[in-house]
């Protein structure tokens, strides 16, 4: 049922037979246009390699994969991050402040705190390279089988790549709330890679946009050499979003709720953004909210990401020179 599904639905994604899998809860805003796409939820080890790539990568159509045995999904806490790592200063909200690991993890559990300790607690630490912050966890990060070859590791298909990105794999720590942890804009990832969220602890709401949205409607900042990567729109959710930006509601909105153990792929150049969902109940009581997003590139995208490094090289040597901005 997911191959047939999936394949009655054209390129870019309009539709899918609600019963082909069981849906992830899509959500409806008051104002805007929703997308009707309902998410399939796939067994990790369901499909193989190609018939991963052509169901979903090449049609650009995104799941999500449930790791039940966490093969895949590490199963990290951030009470155990705090313990190895704790004396680790993590930059919060994209660097502006660096506090110590142990003292953000901990303000999770003070609700009640004022001041620096809201702060903290209201803070996120993202963007951080496993590599680079959790050397040991990192080396047991790896991408599902499902996604087949990924171009990037292999330094003669993808020559040029910064080395970071040939294991591209980044963390994000952040308290269960849905005030300020949230990522600050919605944006497509540098050069058209496909993206993967692991959801390691805590549950996190993902809203997505097709790669058809025209830039107008997205408002892409692309002026003064920018990438047309990233939205100018602060809050996709704030009460007047519409009123300041309305092109915005013929946008076509998905939001998905990602749990522990699943990884959302999000094919190229789909718009996201995110944040963490509040604590429940049950298996879902933690306060805190860890996940872990990697890039990687397939056949399906291969020579268009090469077109787009190439431009991003460009762009990198112009900035050297002060002669753009990247945004």
């Amino acid at each position: 049922r997911i191959l047939s599904a999936v394949a009655r639905a054209p390129r870019g994604v309009v539709a899918m037979d609600a019963h082909a899998t069981m849906p992830s809860r899509a959500t409806t805003p008051s104002r805007g246009a929703t997308l009707a796409y309902t998410v399939p939820r796939v067994p990790i080890d369901a499909l193989s390699a190609k018939e991963f790539a052509d169901t979903f990568l090449t049609r650009g159509a995104p799941v999500i994969l449930i790791d039940a045995e966490r093969r895949v999904v590490p199963t990290w806490t951030a009470r155990e991050l705090a313990a190895k790592y704790g004396n680790m200063l993590v930059p919060l909200d994209g660097g502006e402040r660096r506090v110590s690991l142990e003292a953000f993890v901990q303000s999770f559990a003070n609700e009640d705190a004022g001041g620096a300790g809201a702060s903290t607690r209201d803070g996120y630490a993202r963007n951080l390279h496993a590599s680079e912050y959790f050397p040991e966890k990192a080396r047991a990060l790896r991408l599902p089988d499902a996604f087949g070859e990924n171009k990037l590791r292999d330094p003669s298909a993808t020559p040029g790549v910064n080395e970071r990105w040939r294991d591209w794999f980044e963390v994000f720590i952040c308290a269960r709330n849905d005030s300020l942890a949230r990522f600050p804009f919605v944006h497509r990832d540098t050069c058209g890679v496909h993206a993967a969220s692991y959801q390691i602890e805590g549950s996190k709401q993902f809203t997505l946009f097709p790669p058809s949205e025209p830039a107008e409607v997205m408002y892409a900042q692309s002026s003064a050499g920018g990438t047309g990567n990233r939205s100018m729109i602060p809050d996709i959710d704030a009460p007047e979003v519409y009123e300041k930006y309305p092109a915005f509601a013929r946008a076509r909105r998905l939001d998905i709720d990602v749990h522990p153990g699943e990884i959302l792929v999000i094919p190229s150049n789909w718009w996201h953004t995110a944040k963490p969902l509040p604590s429940a109940s049950g298996d879902d009581a933690s306060m805190a909210c860890i996940s872990v997003a990697a890039s990687f590139v397939d056949d399906s995208i291969y020579e268009r990401f090469l077109d787009l490094h190439g431009e991003f090289r460009a762009m990198q040597s112009l900035l050297a020179v002060g002669a753009a901005r990247m945004t």
